[in-house]
């Protein structure tokens, strides 16, 4: 493997953008939209459609932020699949949810189509990995789902998905059909520019630093609005909207150097997929329209950062090593690296409605997938002017969460959200290492019973990896075939096993960032214990 040069910190799409100029002086509009995200922009489409006027303000420049940021994967599946949306609703429903959301898909698609947008459009079908026998047995149920409602998808063994990708480190998959990516900056680009060319008000440089009930007040000039959609995403509390409920995960994005013919097909043999894999904090990758390898993913220590995290060498070695890892016949050089924080609910589930106060405000925030933000904001539009209500109770940015309100202001927000979303799966590890639980009051502690000593998993108010806890768990059983079986199963382990005279040890990281040890004495140091033990007596 030949040595790689670090990439450069910048989001490669940016380089190119024409800036539209902020608004100077007060205005009356019908229709004030805040933020120039895939939200807003739809949104405003949508109200332009109906024959409305409208003005979008955005702080920065359209698509600057989650949106242009983003990998550009345009599926219906993103950080939520049909079976999490059958966890909380009927079957019925979350089929309802999943069209409504390939309804986002579509209305991308055929903006790009129908306006001509030069956004970087590449069709390609959609493939989730499992890199777990569990995670390939999540994905069957997944499938299961899909086929009940009449909806098309594939379901892969280890083989077949090796006949999709060149990769031998995955046991199944499943595929969808009719997605694509894009240059998700691009496209807010250049619907900024249609919008205009519609009679749409774009301005741009332009924080709204707040809203009171019609009056929106920016930096140099106030608006009076008779609605107004709210689609600031993770900056919602800096206009004290939703602030415990509101706030955002950092993933990171790295593109290639134009990769050959014989690279991408050494990738994809048959045909370019959008691929992500079944990991906690996962890893995805697609081709661009211009031969680009887009690689993405997270890491514990920076998911919950309170800004955006430049220059991380760690997370650039940990993306290129795990690609490596997977597909070693393929040398490619990552020419830029950037940081992006999307907006977050406390259960990963969109929230959008309207004010509770003030119907003519609607709120769409957290929207984790670009084909579920341009849904709600088109529906925004259509719930304001025509009445439409039919996803009103599904994702109310009232709802109820494990944690909040005084409890949450002691742990404060980083902390509370990273409980929501990782000690659930801490308490499936354990479980997966056949430890009987006690109880889990969720979000807050779980706790394990091996008898004379219980294991408390509890919040911590930071990150931590690689932590040595000094837990020696004794295995009666074959460690070293446990080890493969766990393995197997998703477990991370810090080591292979080690065999010394007295018995076999090797260590395992929970999805804290603990780092525990199990250990097998052999049969002879078994014997030297219980003589010892006797003799004591």
């Amino acid at each position: 493997m030949k040595n790689m040069w670090p990439p450069q910190d910048q989001v490669l799409s940016y380089l190119k953008r024409e800036a539209s100029a902020p608004l100077v002086t007060d205005m009356q509009i019908e229709v004030a939209i805040i933020g120039g995200g895939i939200a807003g922009l739809s949104a405003a489409l949508e109200c332009v459609k109906q024959g409305k006027k409208v003005a979008v303000f955005e702080q920065y420049y359209c698509g600057s932020g989650a949106t242009g940021k983003s990998s550009g994967f345009v599926t219906p599946n993103a950080e939520l699949s049909l079976t999490d949306f059958t966890k909380r609703f009927s079957l019925q429903d979350a089929g309802k949810i999943w069209n409504f959301i390939s309804g986002g898909v579509e209305s991308v698609r055929s903006n790009i189509q129908d306006y001509t947008l030069d956004c970087g459009y590449a069709p390609a079908r959609t493939l989730m990995v499992a890199s777990s026998k569990s995670a390939f047995k999540t994905f069957a149920i997944e499938h299961e789902h899909l086929q009940k409602l009449g909806l098309k998808s594939e379901l892969y063994d280890a083989k077949g998905v090796r006949n999709h990708i060149g990769s031998e480190g995955y046991f199944g998959g499943v595929a969808y059909d009719d997605t694509f990516g894009m240059d998700a900056y691009a496209y807010c680009q250049e619907m900024k520019k249609q919008l205009q060319s519609l009679g749409a008000l774009i301005f741009e440089e332009t924080p709204v630093t707040a809203i009171n009930n019609h009056t929106v007040s920016t930096a140099r000039a106030q608006i009076t609005a008779d609605n107004i959609i709210v689609c600031t995403d993770r900056f919602m509390p800096d206009l004290n909207i939703l602030p415990q409920d509101v706030f955002h995960a950092q993933t990171y994005v790295m593109a290639s150097q134009q990769l050959t013919d014989d690279q991408i097909h050494a990738i994809f043999p048959k045909e370019k997929l959008m691929v992500w894999d079944s990991e906690l904090l996962y890893n995805y990758f697609r081709m661009t329209a211009d031969n680009r390898l887009l690689l993405g993913g997270g890491e514990l220590w920076t998911t919950y950062a309170s800004k955006e995290t430049h220059g991380n060498s760690r997370m650039v070695k940990k993306l290129t090593n795990s690609f490596r890892k997977k597909f070693p016949q393929v040398d490619i050089q990552f020419e830029y690296m950037w940081p992006g924080l999307m907006g977050l609910s406390k259960d990963i589930a969109p929230m959008a409605g309207p004010d509770k106060d003030f119907k003519h405000i609607y709120y769409i925030a957290a929207c984790a997938g670009l084909p579920i933000a341009a849904a709600f904001g088109k529906y925004s539009a259509q719930h304001l002017f025509e009445g439409r209500t039919d996803m009103d109770g599904y994702f109310s940015p009232y709802r109820s969460f494990p944690i909040g309100g005084r409890l949450q202001s002691v742990l404060g927000n980083k902390l509370s959200f990273a409980l929501c979303n990782v000690l659930k799966k801490a308490v499936e590890f354990y479980k997966k290492l056949g430890i009987p639980q006690k109880f889990h009051l969720e979000g807050k502690w779980a706790e394990f019973d091996l008898g004379c000593v219980k294991i408390g998993l509890c919040p911590t108010d930071q990150v931590q990896d690689n932590v040595r806890t000094g837990v020696v768990f004794e295995v009666m059983e074959d460690l070293l075939a446990l080890h493969k079986k766990l393995q197997a199963e998703g477990v991370t382990f810090v080591n292979e096993p080690v065999v010394a005279p007295h018995g076999v040890m090797v260590g395992i990281k929970d999805p804290g960032g603990n780092v525990l040890d199990l250990y097998q004495a052999t049969p002879e140091k078994l014997q030297e214990f219980a003589q010892k033990a006797a003799e004591t007596k």
